[in-house]
């Protein structure tokens, strides 16, 4: 059994246990709007905290304060007091606690850059600007692309899979990513997605394609892939 399907397994039981308890009047002051989104807000923190996500712990709880703005008696600090701290707190933590990078790292900020990579690992780094990256690997087997508050786009039409498949790794806060796929490129989605999504153009089924994975983490973002 997968980690992640335990988690939400359990805690959509113990969420079932807490709304009999609310309906039995154990639990006063919470209607049933403002339990289905504390569930789903109580979910992204506990997952976020464990993963010591700092934007989905501070964004999490405050709108989990929204929510229960009520019951805790702090209606003065919602809804854009409690939104704004988070945002700068979330800022100010990226930069004390940047997340640990692989051997290739790009940092970038400002305007718009343009790279070129041709190793199996890459990495792109985008906050407050926008990253355009072309990835020529002849033997690619992962990309980790981090973006917050930017655009990214990556092109990997002139990469290669030397093997039957490869990682996209994408960690998207209020932010954008395009990918440019080789057509035969199968790509399986496993990532985590807190108010965004992901949307797919001119996909094409390839049986003897290689498989890519894509994971990571999406919160207030989107993904497009397109295949070319």
């Amino acid at each position: 059994m997968k980690k992640r399907n335990m988690f939400w397994g359990i805690f959509f039981i113990a969420a079932a246990v807490f709304l009999i308890m609310s309906r039995l009047g154990y639990v006063t002051g919470v209607n049933i709007g403002s339990f289905f989104f504390g569930v789903l807000f109580a979910a992204w923190f506990i997952k976020s905290l464990i993963k010591l996500d700092m934007t989905g712990i501070f964004f999490s709880a405050a709108f989990l304060c929204i929510v229960f703005a009520n019951p805790l008696g702090i209606t003065n600090l919602t809804p854009w007091p409690v939104l704004g701290a988070a945002c700068l707190g979330s800022i100010g933590c990226s930069f004390l606690f940047p997340k640990k990078r692989n051997s290739f790292d790009f940092h970038h900020g400002g305007s718009e850059r343009v790279e070129y990579d041709d190793k199996e690992n890459v990495y792109c780094n985008c906050k407050f600007s926008g990253v355009i990256k072309y990835v020529t690997s002849e033997n690619f087997k992962k990309a980790d692309l981090d973006c917050s508050f930017g655009g990214l786009k990556v092109y990997f039409d002139n990469a290669q899979i030397s093997g039957n498949q490869a990682e996209i790794n994408a960690n998207v806060s209020f932010g954008g990513i395009e990918l440019y796929l080789p057509r035969q490129w199968n790509v399986i989605h496993d990532a985590d997605v807190m108010l965004g999504g992901i949307e797919e153009k001119n996909r094409m089924q390839s049986p003897d394609g290689p498989t890519v994975y894509l994971t990571g983490n999406l919160k207030f973002s989107g993904i497009t892939i397109i295949y070319v």
